[in-house]
């Protein structure tokens, strides 16, 4: 049965101030829990919250194989940035293919051709040599070009009957970045197929491609949102071959996930269709990229690696091998915690350019390749790592890293009065213990390297911690700083941090065993987390909180529905006004438009102003219409509470706002815990 609603409709709210979080009246707090629990045992990975572009604090238990990079990029292919690992059954040796782009992806007309380059490792990873490119058929077109095909950076590699198939991405010669969403007449780009007899090559490529970009519109898409094929990923079935690729959508920043199959795949290919993407209307994972894909134990794994600043958030979906031709047979298999970075050179930027690319051994050790890149020298790396298939995550301790962006994360509760401690190591720039949290989450931005939004990083108290100094922060609601204590710091890298907050405002704060403030802080009740700067490396071994529990009411902003629905932002009016909530909000400039948010959480509550230049529209849980909504009035009111629910049922979910009349108006949503 469908969870119990309870329905708000264009009423006043009873509660204070409308910029506060409201818990309904139904809502029923869990127990009072006295003694302590660590939120650093992997026991507790779920009660964090985690977001692509926030930060994720993740408990998996990667380790990195000695010799990293194995590849480092070299002029003019400054940017080695994506690759595949497959392991030969027939050698035994390992391959790696890896795409080497010039910096910032550049092609075009005179220049080095973007193409891949294949390494071989004879010792299972421990060394490595480089073989040459994948292709030598330097003149190959496709039937009826004029231009060659030889830009052909990111392939994937399967072994069946006693070949070696391959799909890859492919641009003609001449054709630059910008041009690869609409070529020019007599250019194009897309995924095709090649085989070889060894994995090192050469490699026969098919007369004509799998799909073209200039054939999305015919093929697949009419409306034009989804216009580039490319990260091709090959799977061999029973009785056929799937091939999952990319389609990006440009200015909407969403990438779907498409599935063609075929009997013979130097033969015809079906046209493909969508079974991953933000355009349905239940929960998923936006402002992510899923390539590559890997197989194992009857099972193909999309992991969606996120394109914020702060690139660590990866959500991982699954389908059967032989039914992931079918939209329904994907599902959620992990959101988060899957991925960390370690504090090295060559993992600057996080995982950067893909997801990690591997495969499951014979000893069930997932062998992964993964690029990233320096942050000094903006060179592209190409790494290794491994951890047990079955032993995802390590027992104790959680990594959060910003990189060019900060990361935030909070738990799922709210402490009134509480007792933490913890034990951490931090290289490279402040970190922020808060408490008493309640400030608006989302993106600054719908785009790529989006990062935390300002507001996010408002109304909040915190102990935040550098090399050498403490500080005692108050954060208000515009974002000024007020310094209630500080101090210095013994130079360090690892703490250990008690902090005391009682019912009556007195405090005590100690950090490596020196009691450094005591004094009274008056604070809300509100969420506790973490906040790293860019650049920032913090691992955790304890999280302990001693305190009576509350459920947290976490309140998202407008752009996380405009970036989890994959608009096109030029189609609204960013508003600043005080008739929303937290002064900023939208509004589509013509009538239809559809927004979504994506949330974990028990129930919701929506806000929304009324006004006479905004119409009507239908409300969506889960893919289920749930109420029609009239945000029309003849004078504007302030937002205000037009629809809860109380208990949708402790999960993944999605709110979605569908225009009917007029104009769609999106101010924020309240997420119960």
């Amino acid at each position: 049965m469908f969870p119990t609603i309870t329905v708000i409709l264009l009423l006043a709210v009873a509660a204070g101030s409308s910029e506060q979080a409201v818990i309904p009246e139904r809502w029923t707090p869990p127990k009072d829990r006295q003694e302590p629990i660590d939120f650093a045992l992997s026991a507790q990975a779920d009660a964090w919250l985690r977001h692509g572009a926030l930060g994720d604090p993740s408990f998996d238990s990667f380790e990195r194989r000695p010799g990293n990079p194995i590849v480092r990029g070299k002029p003019p292919f400054n940017w080695p940035v994506n690759g595949f690992l497959f392991a030969d059954p027939v050698s035994g040796d390992w391959y790696a293919y890896i795409g080497n782009y010039m910096t910032g992806y550049d092609i075009g007309p005179d220049k080095p051709i973007t193409h891949c380059r294949v390494h071989r490792s004879k010792d299972r990873g421990k060394t490595w040599e480089e073989i040459g490119p994948i292709f030598q058929d330097p003149e190959f077109r496709f039937k009826g070009d004029a231009q060659t095909a030889n830009g052909a950076p990111d392939v994937t590699v399967v072994y069946a009957d006693g070949r070696y198939h391959l799909a890859y991405d492919w641009f003609s010669e001449k054709l630059t970045w910008a041009q690869m969403l609409n070529p020019p007449d007599g250019m194009d780009n897309g995924c095709a197929y090649a085989w070889s007899e060894r994995p090192e090559g050469p490699f026969h490529r098919a007369a004509e491609p799998i799909l073209r970009t200039t054939d999305m519109a015919r093929r697949f898409d009419p409306a034009g949102k989804y216009r580039r094929a490319y990260g091709a990923c090959l799977v061999h079935r029973k009785k056929d071959w799937l091939v999952l690729v990319l389609a990006d959508s440009n200015q909407y920043f969403s990438w779907g996930l498409m599935a063609i199959t075929a009997t013979d795949p130097a033969g015809r290919w079906s046209d493909p269709k969508m079974v991953l993407s933000v355009d349905g209307d239940r929960f998923f994972t936006h402002t992510a990229e899923p390539f590559p894909t890997i197989v194992y134990d009857g099972y193909v794994y999309a992991n969606y690696a996120s394109v914020a600043l702060n690139r660590n958030f990866q959500a991982i979906y699954r389908a059967r091998i032989e039914d992931a031709h079918r939209p329904e047979a994907w599902e959620l298999f992990q959101h988060g915690t899957a991925w960390h970075s370690e504090p090295a050179v060559n993992e600057g930027l996080g995982i950067w350019g893909q997801s990690y690319s591997g495969f499951v051994d014979r000893d069930g050790q997932l062998q992964v390749l993964f690029p990233s890149r320096e942050r000094e020298t903006n060179v592209g790396t190409i790494n290794l790592a491994t951890r047990p298939w079955a032993k995802p995550l390590r027992g104790r301790g959680f990594v959060l890293s910003g990189h060019a962006g900060p990361a935030l994360t909070l738990l799922r509760s709210n402490w009134r009065q509480f007792h933490l401690k913890t034990d951490f190591t931090q290289r490279g720039g402040p970190v922020r213990i808060i408490w008493g949290y309640r400030a608006p989450l989302g993106p600054d931005r719908h785009a790529a390297d989006a990062t935390v939004h300002p507001l996010s990083l408002t109304r909040h108290q915190g102990l935040e911690l550098s090399s050498n100094t403490w500080r005692i922060l108050n954060v208000d609601a515009t974002g000024k700083i007020d310094v209630t204590a500080e101090g210095p710091l013994e130079n360090g890298t690892t703490r250990q941090v008690g902090i005391d907050a009682e019912k009556d405002g007195q405090m005590r704060v100690a950090i490596d065993g020196i009691t450094r403030w005591t004094g009274k802080l008056a604070f809300n009740a509100g969420q506790i987390g973490l906040l790293v700067d860019p650049y920032t490396h913090l691992s955790v071994s304890r999280f302990e909180i001693r305190g009576s529990r509350e459920p947290a009411v976490t309140p998202w902003l407008f752009l996380e529905a405009l970036t989890g629905a994959g608009v096109d932002m030029s189609d609204w009016d960013v508003v600043q006004s005080p008739l929303y909530r937290f002064g900023v909000g939208a509004v589509r400039k013509t009538p239809g438009g559809r927004a979504k948010w994506n949330f974990r959480g028990r129930g919701f509550s929506l806000w929304a102003p009324q006004g006479p230049q905004f119409g009507t529209c239908d409300l969506l849980v889960d893919g289920r219409k749930v109420a029609e909504l009239d945000l029309h009035a003849d004078q504007d009111r302030p937002s205000r509470i037009v629809y809860r629910c109380d208990d949708a049922g402790n999960g993944y979910h999605a709110v979605v706002l569908r225009s009917t009349t007029g104009r769609l108006v999106v101010d924020s949503l309240d997420v119960l815990y």
